[in-house]
């Protein structure tokens, strides 16, 4: 996967500095160039650490783009009009975001990194502003109807040969469900599963509770409201952590695969509450990319629990206007 800044959640589990409540680890690393932690309860039979790292390990061995010896990298840069045999895990997940794809008209594409690459948003340098006459020519290449996928069998093939797939907008959430398919295989019964800010929980915390997960302020000051999880996965999608300014104009990482162009309006973050990580990432991604409007429209009609910020200017100050759909109700642990 690309290594990026992350927009997070923050993790609220109210943890004694000396060490876990009662029995319960924890586990830190880094991967994919943002911070894993896992906490788990003591139920767990095997080493958590060593099946933690060699999970995330796998996952990045399918998707990263910045190795060249990735399944994923590896299938960008082989021929069109041929079946690449590729993990069953990796098959089911472009099959999940060319769905995603097809249900939000575009807004979602992974093959989006074209254009990635084009806006310096890829594992090259920064670049100043692209040509109309690049995007135009970067477009040309992007576009789910020209990636199919098998399941039976699992490969993968491209129909035309500038086609090149990143996987970053659902990627993360794939690797929290991951890891914890696999400590369930361990046999245990709670933890939270934060990899960069997407996060998946079960049981309880030490404390008993549910697991408290704050939404990050856009403006980097705490947190703005507090979800309640158990049994569910949450993920965020923002413009505020990987951008840059040209010409006093914000340039944001999320691209619109529809445009060839960053988003452009006043949706600041997206966080949706999912029965797994993988799609509360994609879902959240689709929602910022679509905007306000039609992005909450979209929630609403799927019934997505979701949680928008528009930014709002009050004189020379930036606040924030949240507005959410009726599933997400339940999870808000506070009032704002």
């Amino acid at each position: 996967m690309r290594a990026a800044p992350w927009v997070w959640l923050v993790l609220l589990a109210a943890l004694v500095a000396c060490g876990l409540e009662g029995r319960y680890g924890r586990y830190r690393a880094a991967a994919f160039g943002t911070s894993v932690e896992v906490v788990h309860d003591g139920g767990c039979r095997g080493e958590v650490g060593q099946t933690v790292a060699n999970t995330l390990s796998q996952v990045d061995a399918e998707l990263s783009t910045w190795r060249p010896d990735s399944v994923l990298a590896r299938f960008n840069a082989g021929p069109a009009d041929r079946w690449m045999p590729v993990p069953a895990s990796l098959a089911a997940l472009v099959a999940e975001a060319l769905s995603l794809a097809r249900q939000s008209g575009g807004a979602f594409d992974v093959t989006v990194a074209p254009l990635v690459d084009l806006w310096g948003f890829g594992p090259g340098p920064a670049q100043d502003a692209p040509s109309t006459t690049a995007i135009q020519a970067a477009l040309a290449q992007v576009g789910h109807r020209r990636l199919q996928v098998r399941l039976n069998s699992p490969a993968l093939r491209k129909r035309s040969p500038g086609l090149s797939v990143d996987l970053s907008a659902i990627g993360k959430g794939h690797a929290v469900d991951r890891v914890a398919e696999a400590l369930e295989r361990l046999g245990c019964r709670s933890y939270l599963i934060d990899v960069g800010g997407e996060v998946r929980t079960l049981g309880r915390n030490p404390q008993g509770q549910l697991w408290r997960i704050g939404i990050a302020s856009p403006s980097g000051g705490g947190t703005v409201r507090t979800l309640a999880l158990s049994g569910l996965a949450a993920a965020t999608s923002g413009d505020y952590r990987n951008f840059r300014r040209e010409g006093g104009r914000r340039l944001s990482h999320v691209l619109d695969p529809r445009a060839g162009w960053p988003v452009d309006h006043n949706l600041a973050s997206v966080t949706v509450v999912a029965a797994n990580a993988a799609a509360a990432d994609g879902l959240a991604t689709t929602i910022l990319v679509l905007g306000p409007e039609a992005g909450i429209q979209f929630a609403q009609n799927r019934g997505v629990a979701a949680l928008l910020l528009r930014r709002r200017k009050v004189g020379n100050a930036e606040t924030f206007e949240e507005s959410y759909t009726e599933p997400m109700r339940e999870h808000l642990l506070d009032e704002p």
